[in-house]
């Protein structure tokens, strides 16, 4: 995600409005790892941000979305994440505690995206890995046997 400045510019650019709310939900989330909601980020906003509306949340979010600045993704737990780390990477998903991790650089694979596949302009892939994180091994080994 690039600065706090940029975004402004941005915003300005585009017709839109760098407000206080803006500001602060971009600055939430401009190192943020842990790929939250928009319902982590409205419960972590709340008390710093009493007026705040999960609309306009969402609205800033898609705004970021559609500049390229985050990427919204679904790790099938019924909640849409949110990431500004938009180089390509894989994310690590755990079936039992939904925590979302960005993967090992390493563990990738290098892809070069197609810039046409089927009629669309490609812009971006994801990839994700499902599987168990290292608590929820560690519950599972010690959970006694019905």
């Amino acid at each position: 995600m690039r600065t706090i400045d940029d975004l402004i510019a941005t915003a300005r650019e585009r017709g839109g409005k760098a407000t206080t709310q803006r500001v602060i939900i971009w600055r939430a989330l401009a190192q943020d790892q842990t790929h939250p909601t928009a319902e982590d980020l409205f419960a972590r906003l709340k008390p710093e941000l009493p007026t705040l509306s999960l609309t306009t949340l969402y609205h800033t979010l898609n705004d970021l979305v559609e500049w390229g600045e985050i990427r919204r993704f679904d790790t099938g737990d019924g909640h849409i994440h949110f990431d500004p780390d938009t180089t390509p990477h894989a994310e690590l998903v755990c079936l039992r505690c939904h925590s979302v991790v960005d993967a090992p650089t390493n563990a990738c694979a290098a892809v070069t995206l197609p810039e046409q596949l089927a009629g669309y302009r490609i812009v971006t892939r994801t990839e994700q890995y499902f599987g168990y994180c290292p608590n929820c091994q560690r519950e599972i080994a010690q959970a006694p046997l019905d």
